[in-house]
């Protein structure tokens, strides 16, 4: 009977499958079609499968690895080099299919206030979902304002780490900054967002 590997074994396959991932991730970096397509092949499946646990569809769950595949293509020449492949793959999928499930959410929120704002009774006043709408269009405004008048590397930070999900340590390794600094550009990043969107968080 053949026996499962041992512990020490099992290492060594788990180490030699990173290796091998990150020689195609690598590969893809510069250019090498055949090895997107040899990282796709062996990571697809098991993300979709991951994905559905977000969205309500196999066919929603297959979009959004295919959106995150594609983004990887496009952004070939610029990606990071994570220590992990398995784990950016699987983190770039948890928040397309978040970001999926919110722009949903959103959509129907906006559908059903201009419902509401077209069942009015008095159509020309000012309603609480029109009031509503107004208010998070100034905090959109605010928010990109603030972002753009972040001093470069606070606001390359932030971005790393709010919308593309990258721990500080992956951050530092992505710009080649110490783990700390990452952690003080975002604190100081953060820190402007409280000051330059004060007027709404009181609220």
């Amino acid at each position: 009977m053949k026996r499962p590997p041992t512990a020490n074994q099992t290492t060594r396959i788990e180490a030699s499958a990173s290796d091998t991932e990150r020689a195609w991730l690598d590969l893809v970096r510069r250019g090498d079609i055949t090895a997107f397509e040899r990282l796709f092949r062996a990571y697809a499946a098991d993300l979709a499968d991951f994905a559905r646990w977000y969205v309500d569809t196999d066919d929603d769950a297959e979009e959004v690895v295919h959106i995150v595949f594609c983004w990887l293509w496009e952004h070939r020449f610029t990606l990071p080099r994570p220590r992990s492949v398995r784990s950016y793959l699987y983190g770039a999928v948890r928040n397309r299919a978040l970001n999926a499930v919110r722009d949903r959410r959103t959509e129907a929120a906006f559908r059903d206030r201009v419902r509401l704002a077209s069942s009015a009774d008095h159509p020309d006043a000012a309603s609480p979902s029109t009031e509503s709408e107004l208010a998070a269009r100034d905090i959109e405004h605010a928010l990109a304002e603030s972002l753009r008048q972040m001093p470069p590397r606070c606001r390359e930070v932030y971005s790393l780490a709010r919308e593309n999900g990258l721990t500080y340590a992956e951050i530092g390794e992505t710009i080649g900054i110490a783990p700390k600094t990452v952690e003080i550009h975002m604190s100081r990043a953060l820190g402007i967002l409280r000051q330059r969107l004060a007027p709404w968080l009181s609220g």
